[in-house]
């Protein structure tokens, strides 16, 4: 029986049911677990997915990379530069770290660019920066920090750091409406549109 993967919405014959009821294919558990733009632990709806869950669904040339990956699992935060957005392997004795990528300079305390001969705005100027936020309607992922502007369509957020949180009042998403019915809804709009 064809069956629909809430990630990518293609149909396939064998999909994973997770323990908050989305059901994803092999091909984007994979994905999940080898890609580095995804923070560690892996999460969906804000549950962990357990790796000896994917690792029993894999080869096992395909569980060497993610056992490999999990293992390294570190502290990490994002380049705040737009359009790089690497994620960057922290130490704790470092005020500072470097994007690999663009190779700028990033704040471990504020997450920002790296403010040198400047104390981090982080705790002094906080409360004026809450402002400023709350004035321009950006929302703050609770999991890695990062400040998001949405500039259209859906409220419910997923981070690049693996969390999900609904835009409009910030609070973790258990049961989200992006998925079975609104797979099939857009599946049926496309074919409508496409004439089938």
């Amino acid at each position: 029986m064809v069956k629909t993967c809430d990630v990518c919405v293609e149909e396939t014959e064998t999909l994973y049911d997770l323990e908050c009821e989305h059901k994803y294919c092999q091909t984007c558990l994979y994905k999940l677990f080898t890609d580095p733009t995804y923070v560690l632990p892996i999460r969906c709806c804000n549950k962990e997915i357990s790796v000896d869950f994917v690792l029993k669904i894999f080869t096992p040339e395909d569980t060497q990379q993610i056992i490999q990956r999990t293992g390294q699992a570190s502290h990490k935060l994002f380049c705040p530069t737009p359009g790089c957005e690497r994620p960057i392997h922290v130490t704790t004795e470092s005020e500072t770290s470097t994007c690999p990528d663009c190779k700028k300079e990033i704040c471990v305390k504020c997450r920002s660019h790296a403010h040198p001969k400047k104390k981090c705005w982080k705790g002094k100027n906080e409360k004026k920066f809450k402002k400023i936020t709350e004035k321009r309607g950006w929302r703050q992922c609770m999991a890695c920090g990062i400040f998001i502007e949405r500039k259209g369509g859906c409220k419910n957020i997923h981070c690049h750091c693996g969390n999900t949180f609904c835009y409009h009042c910030g609070k973790q998403i258990c049961k989200c409406i992006i998925g079975r019915s609104w797979a099939r809804k857009i599946k049926q709009t496309f074919w409508k549109f496409v004439g089938f």
